[in-house]
């Protein structure tokens, strides 16, 4: 109770910073699209071999996650 939402934290930083973030969901979706692709080049690199930590292996479980919420923000918002 008295937490703002995600969406009155946007908007308090853009009036706050006088930026426009009418597009907030795009850049959250391609901000989630870039930590994928890095998510998924480091595991990519465990998955042929080019580094042994097995603790890369589990990365392909957060690009799929990171996907599947991407996609769901442009599904839901006029993007």
């Amino acid at each position: 109770p008295g937490a703002l939402t995600r969406r009155e934290i946007i908007a308090r930083y853009g009036e706050k910073a006088g930026r426009d973030v009418t597009n907030f969901d795009w850049y959250y979706a391609f901000g989630l699209f870039r930590l994928a692709v890095i998510a998924q080049q480091i595991y990519n690199r465990y998955f042929h071999g080019l580094t042994k930590n097995k603790r890369f292996a589990m990365l392909i479980f957060g690009v799929h996650a990171l996907e599947k919420t991407a996609m769901k923000i442009v599904d839901t918002s006029k993007i």
